[in-house]
């Protein structure tokens, strides 16, 4: 049986759970993977932490599975343990499925869950990073930078994308678009190529026949976006 670390523990609670840290290293060293998959139904945050952790020393498929599907627990487990899950299945599966496996959780989910497994990923697949980020069609802000910083070609399609369908609602300029439009443009902006003009040209051209008719802040917004289209556009093409 498990015991639990509870919250505000008094010196005899922080020795019982310095020794259940030691009962999860000795159930590891052991090799003991029943003990570890029991403790992952423990009602304290930190055991199943702990747990994780130690099934991804032990390795094996039981691990391997129990550790991916606790990953995959967007619901009922809070992110911390599904984060503990992620990173200890890099020592239970291969480096090409653990980079795979977390491409699952690099959008779409958990802050937090998202934020760790791209660190992990970044490190994993530095070359291939934000060419996975397009595949999953990634598009908040982080990830837009990414395209630009890394001058990733295969985002040109989904920024593009992106952009035309600002142009066709018409928010462009709206409070939660303008933004990563205007990071869109930029990042375009650093890959070059005719595609990424096109889409920038297409977006100048709508905003300066929008922009007589707005005012205050999307007026505003209009103007930088300009700016930066212009810009792109003007910049002398490498190579």
């Amino acid at each position: 049986m498990i015991r639990a670390i509870m919250p505000g523990m008094s010196e005899k609670g922080e020795q019982e759970g310095g020794a259940l840290s030691a009962d999860l290293e000795d159930a590891a060293r052991r090799g003991d993977t029943a003990y570890l998959l029991d403790a992952l139904g423990s009602p304290e945050v930190q055991v199943r932490i702990l747990a994780a952790e130690r099934l991804g020393e032990v390795g094996g498929d039981k691990a391997g599975l129990a550790l991916l599907t606790l990953a995959r627990d967007r619901w009922g487990e809070r992110p911390e343990v599904r984060i503990a899950a992620l990173r200890a299945l890099r020592s239970v599966q291969s480096p090409e499925r653990y980079a795979n496996t977390l491409e699952e959780f690099i959008c779409a989910e958990n802050r937090k869950v998202v934020s760790a497994a791209r660190k992990i990923l970044d490190s994993l697949d530095p070359g291939g990073y934000a060419a996975r980020l397009v595949s999953r069609g990634c598009l908040d802000h982080n990830a837009i930078r990414t395209y630009g910083e890394r001058r990733e070609p295969t985002a040109v399609g989904l920024l593009a994308g992106y952009l035309h369908d600002r142009v066709t609602a018409g928010d462009a300029t709206g409070s939660e678009t303008w933004g990563k439009v205007y990071a869109g443009v930029r990042a375009l902006g650093s890959i070059g190529g005719s595609e990424a003009t096109a889409a920038n040209r297409e977006l100048d051209s709508a905003l300066r026949e929008e922009i007589g008719s707005l005012t205050g802040l999307k007026r505003e917004r209009a103007r930088k976006i300009l700016g930066a289209t212009e810009a792109c556009m003007n910049a002398p093409a490498e190579g």
